[in-house]
C-alpha cells in the first residue's frame, strides 16, 4: 500500500481550491528550485509523446509512451511549482535524487516487480510506484497495448493534487506549492477491468485531447484491445459475393428467407462454412504472427441463416423485443455460437494460443441455452433495447434487471464477457442533461462482482449532456472499482466550483435523482420530456441563481456559466417539445435554433461541453436527430403548414 503523509502548504492556487503536498526524506523540488532529475531509456530521449489523428486508436512503441509520461510528469511539476525538472537518458550517468520513469538501465533492481508481458488474455496490465535510496520508481507494463508507466506517472501526479476532470486546459486543476517531497512509496496497481475504453465520434483534434485524459484517469485508449467483433466482420471468412455461381461455396453460405443465398451469412449448421471459416483466420494468423485475436460479427441488425438445418436447429423463442411465431424475431444466439466455437475449435488445432471474439448483440444477446461454452471465447455484450438510466439493481426498470441477469448468465458461461454499453443514454437526446453519476456508482462494482472484465463503450461523452463529474467519475471506476465515490465527489465539486460548490451539487443532484427515481423507462428521447418536469427546473432555476451569487472569482464563475448553458438548453428543450407537440412548429423552429445559440457560451469555455461540426453547426456526436436536423425539419413543417410551400 501507498505510505506517505500530507502536508497542508501556505500557497494555493487561487483558481483551484486543491491544497496538497507531500512530506518525506525525497526531495523533489524544494522552495521552487529543481533538486531531482527525470532519467528514461535513451531510446525515449526525443521520442514522439502523442499519436495523431489516425494512429490514436492503436498501440504506440514503448518509447514513446515513456516519453509521454516524462513529459507529463515535467510538465505538472513545473505548474504546481515552478521548477522544471531535466529529463535525461539513462546513458548520462545522472546523480543525485533521480525519478526513474519507465524501465531502463538504472531500473535493475526493480525489474522483477514491474508487471511485464502481454498475452491473448491480457491479464499483465499494472505499475509500480517505488522509492528507494534516493530513487523514485514510476515504471509499469509498456507492452503494445498497455500504458503502465504513463498510468504510474498520474498516479503520482494525482497523489499530489492534480486533477484532470475532463481534456483541455480547462478541465485540469493544478494546486501551487513550492516544495514536493516524497517517501515511503511501495504501491503495487493493477486495473479491475481489462478493457476500460469508449468512443465518441469528436473532432480529430478533441479525439487526441481525450485521448491524454483518458490516459491520466486509468483509462486505456487502444480500440482492438482485444479484436472487437464489429458489425459485419463475419463477411471476412464468408466466399465473395463474385462467387455466387460457384457451387462449390453453396453450403458455405446461410440462406434468407426465400431460399436464396446470404452472403451476408454463413450457414450455421454446415461443417463446409466451418471449415471455410476457421481457414480463412488461420490464413490471417499466417500472415499476421503479432495478431493474437480475432473477431466474428454478424451484420448490424438481426440477420439470421434460414438454411433448412439451421432452422431445426433454432430454439424457437424470442429475444428480448421479439414476438413468438415471428421467424425474424427468434433468437439465435444457440446456433451461432455453436458455429462460432466449432470455428474456433479447428483454430486452436494451428493456433491453440489465439483468441476468437464475438457478439452478444440484437438477436445473439440472450445467452445460450443447452451448449457447452468455449471459456476462451471472448464475448462483447450489446442490448440496445435497454433502459440506459437506471442502475443494474433499479426496483423501477424490469429492463435493468433483465439485462443483469443476461450479463450474469453470459459470464457464467464464458470468462471474459465485456460491455459494448451506449454512453448516448438518450440515442437522439439532442443534448438535454443525462448526469448518470448515481447509476455508475451501483453499476461499476456490480459488473466486478459478476465477473464483467471491462468496456469498449460506443457513443459521445458530450460533457454539456452527460455533466463533467459522471464522466470523470466512471473513468476512474475501471480502474478501481472500489474507491470512494462519495469523497470523490466532494472532492470534484469543491474544487470545479469552489465557493459555490454547496449550490452547484444541488443542482446536479437534483438531476441525478430526477433520472434515478423517474419511472419512466428507454434509450430514445421521446420520453425525456415526461423525465424532467416543470417542477424540477424550478428547482434547477433557484439552486443556479443560488451559485451564480457565490461564483463571483475567475475560477468558479466560468464554471457556473457552463451549468446555466445546461438549464438554458434544457428550456429550450422542453419548450420545442411542447411545442411539436402542439403542432407549432414555427415555435418548434424557433427553440431548436435556441437550442444551438445557446451552447455557444459553453463552446467558448471547452468545446468538450459542446463541439459544433464546421459544415453542418451541429454538434460532433449528434448524427441522430439532433437540434440542426430538427430545426430544419421543423421548418420544413411550418413552411407547409402556414401555405408558404405547400398544404
Amino acid at each position: 500500500m501507498m505510505k506517505r503523509t500530507i502536508v497542508l502548504l501556505a500557497t494555493v492556487l487561487a483558481a483551484c481550491l486543491i491544497v496538497s503536498a507531500v512530506r518525506g526524506d525525497m526531495v523533489l523540488v524544494e522552495n521552487g528550485t529543481p533538486k531531482a532529475t527525470i532519467v528514461i531509456a535513451k531510446e525515449s530521449v526525443g521520442a514522439v509523446t502523442e499519436p495523431t489523428a489516425v494512429t490514436f486508436w492503436s498501440p504506440q512503441p514503448t518509447s514513446n509512451k515513456v516519453a509521454a509520461a516524462a513529459l507529463d510528469l515535467q510538465t505538472y511539476v513545473e505548474k504546481m511549482t515552478g521548477a522544471k525538472l531535466p529529463i535525461v537518458g539513462d546513458d548520462q550517468n545522472p546523480e543525485g535524487t533521480l525519478i526513474l520513469v519507465g524501465r531502463s538501465a538504472l531500473t535493475k533492481d526493480f525489474d522483477a516487480k514491474i508487471p511485464a508481458g502481454m498475452t491473448p488474455t491480457r491479464d499483465e496490465e499494472g505499475y509500480v510506484m517505488i522509492t528507494k535510496s534516493k530513487r523514485l520508481l514510476l515504471a509499469g507494463n509498456d507492452a503494445p497495448v498497455y500504458h503502465g508507466t504513463e498510468y504510474a506517472v498520474s498516479a503520482l501526479l494525482h497523489s499530489l493534487g492534480v486533477r484532470w476532470y475532463m481534456p483541455g486546459d480547462f478541465g485540469e486543476c493544478v494546486p501551487k506549492q513550492p516544495t514536493i517531497k516524497v517517501d515511503d512509496l511501495d504501491v503495487t496497481s493493477r486495473p479491475d477491468f481489462k478493457m476500460r475504453n469508449w468512443w465518441g465520434p469528436q473532432s480529430p483534434d478533441q479525439c487526441l485531447l481525450e485521448y491524454r485524459w483518458k490516459i491520466r484517469n486509468g483509462m486505456n485508449p487502444v480500440l482492438h484491445f482485444i479484436t472487437i467483433p464489429a458489425d459485419s466482420s463475419i463477411r471476412s471468412v464468408l466466399p465473395p459475393a463474385a462467387e455466387l455461381a460457384n457451387t462449390n461455396f453453396a453450403e458455405v453460405w446461410g440462406q434468407t428467407a426465400d431460399g436464396k443465398p446470404n452472403i451476408g451469412m454463413p450457414n450455421l449448421t454446415s461443417e463446409k462454412s466451418v471449415q471455410y471459416a476457421a481457414e480463412k483466420i488461420k490464413e490471417t494468423f499466417r500472415k499476421n504472427p503479432e495478431q493474437t485475436s480475432y473477431g466474428l460479427g454478424g451484420d448490424d441488425g438481426y440477420p439470421r441463416d434460414y438454411s433448412p438445418g439451421t432452422l431445426k436447429r433454432n430454439m424457437g423463442m424470442p429475444d428480448v423485443g421479439g414476438r413468438v411465431g415471428v421467424a425474424g424475431d427468434m433468437s439465435t444466439t444457440e446456433e451461432w455460437m455453436e458455429w462460432v466455437q466449432a470455428v474456433a475449435k479447428e483454430v486452436y488445432k494451428e493456433f491453440p494460443d489465439r483468441i476468437i471474439t464475438s457478439n452478444g448483440y440484437a438477436n445473439r444477446n440472450v445467452p445460450p441455452i443447452g451448449i457447452v461454452p468455449d471459456p476462451k471465447i471472448w464475448i462483447m455484450f450489446a442490448a440496445i433495447w435497454s433502459d440506459t438510466m437506471h442502475a443494474y439493481d433499479s426496483p423501477l426498470s424490469w429492463m435493468t434487471l433483465r439485462q443483469s441477469e443476461m450479463i450474469r448468465r453470459w459470464a457464467s458461461m464464458y470468462k471474459n464477457v465485456y460491455m459494448y454499453n451506449y454512453l448516448y443514454y438518450m440515442l437522439a437526446g439532442c443534448g438535454a442533461p443525462i448526469p448518470l453519476a448515481h447509476k455508475h456508482m451501483h453499476d461499476m462494482p456490480l459488473y466486478k462482482q459478476w465477473g464483467v472484465v471491462g468496456f469498449s463503450d460506443e457513443g459521445r461523452t458530450v460533457r454539456g449532456e452527460s455533466g463533467v463529474f459522471p464522466t470523470y467519475l466512471r473513468a476512474r471506476m475501471m480502474w478501481d472499482v472500489k474507491l470512494d465515490a462519495k469523497a470523490l465527489m466532494e472532492d470534484f465539486f469543491a474544487n470545479w466550483y469552489g465557493p459555490a460548490k454547496a449550490p452547484a451539487m444541488a443542482f446536479w443532484e437534483e438531476l441525478e435523482n430526477t433520472f434515478e427515481m423517474t419511472p419512466w423507462l428507454g434509450h430514445e428521447d421521446r420520453i425525456l420530456p415526461y423525465v424532467y418536469s416543470q417542477e424540477l427546473i424550478a428547482k434547477l432555476e433557484q439552486h443556479l441563481k443560488e451559485a451564480e451569487d457565490l461564483a463571483t472569482d475567475p475560477w468558479s464563475k466560468p464554471r457556473v456559466l457552463a451549468d446555466r448553458v445546461v438549464l438554458e438548453h434544457l428550456k429550450a428543450f422542453m419548450a420545442m417539445s411542447r411545442a411539436e407537440f402542439d403542432a407549432d412548429f414555427v415555435e418548434a423552429t424557433k427553440q431548436a435554433q435556441r437550442m444551438i445559440d445557446v451552447r455557444k457560451d459553453a463552446t467558448a469555455l471547452s468545446r468538450f461541453y459542446f463541439d459544433p461540426q464546421p459544415t453542418t453547426g451541429e454538434s460532433f456526436g449528434y448524427y441522430y436527430w439532433g437540434s440542426v436536423a430538427r430545426r430544419d425539419y421543423y421548418q420544413k413543417m411550418a413552411d407547409i403548414t402556414t401555405g408558404k410551400t405547400g398544404k
